[in-house]
């Protein structure tokens, strides 16, 4: 389980998987999402990437991103861009590029709604599934999962997929307000045993 930054310390990403870091919602979690279950598809074939790279810039519409907020569960997304680039690496590709969004969420302190900023970057690796398949992975090393690269799917590659499940890791899991802080409760002190208290008594005579 890797652990967001708190708000106000430095965005350093914690190393782990992107699939350990993809937070689902809720409804979604049962299952991984099929196809027809993404919100926001944007399918690149390899064959129209040329070789010096490809750069594309997706800003979903305001359908798009109605229906990207429903599925990362936040009552609305305001606006997104994300300028991303492919370059081709053998048989593979390299995408790497920035997501920008003004998104709205509800405060887990306040429970009042408010507008944020974010900002995740961008940098995956892609392989022919067969490529993937042939690769051993040792499951003590918890460094190997790291360099897994995504899988090409029938040619091309879902830079939709890339920018909700971007979004996603974006998103504070525990989202407040500037100024908010969590009411820390006091915590009753703890009684003293029969003994204790007996020792206490006898100090007091």
């Amino acid at each position: 389980m890797c652990d967001r930054p708190s708000r106000g310390s430095p965005r350093h990403r914690p190393r782990c998987s992107r699939a350990a870091r993809f937070i689902f919602p809720p409804r979604m979690q049962a299952r991984v999402p099929s196809m027809t279950d993404l919100p926001y598809i944007h399918r690149v074939s390899l064959d129209d990437v040329p070789a010096h790279g490809l750069a594309v810039t997706l800003v979903p519409d305001e359908a798009q991103r109605a229906a990207l907020a429903r599925f990362v569960d936040i009552p609305a997304v305001h606006s997104l861009t994300a300028d991303l680039r492919i370059s081709l690496v053998g048989a593979g590709a390299h995408v790497t590029g920035r997501l920008k969004a003004q998104v709205r969420q509800i405060s887990v302190v306040s429970l009042e709604p408010f507008d944020t900023d974010l900002e995740e970057e961008i940098d995956v690796h892609f392989a022919p599934e067969e490529a993937i398949a042939a690769r051993a992975v040792d499951v003590d090393d918890p460094e190997a999962e790291l360099d897994q690269p995504d899988a090409i799917v029938d040619g091309g590659i879902d830079l939709g997929h890339l920018v909700t499940e971007f979004l996603s890791l974006a998103l504070d899991p525990y989202p407040r307000m500037p100024g908010e802080e969590f009411e820390t409760v006091a915590e009753a002190p703890e009684a003293l045993s029969p003994f204790a208290e007996l020792a206490r008594l006898k100090d007091k005579s």
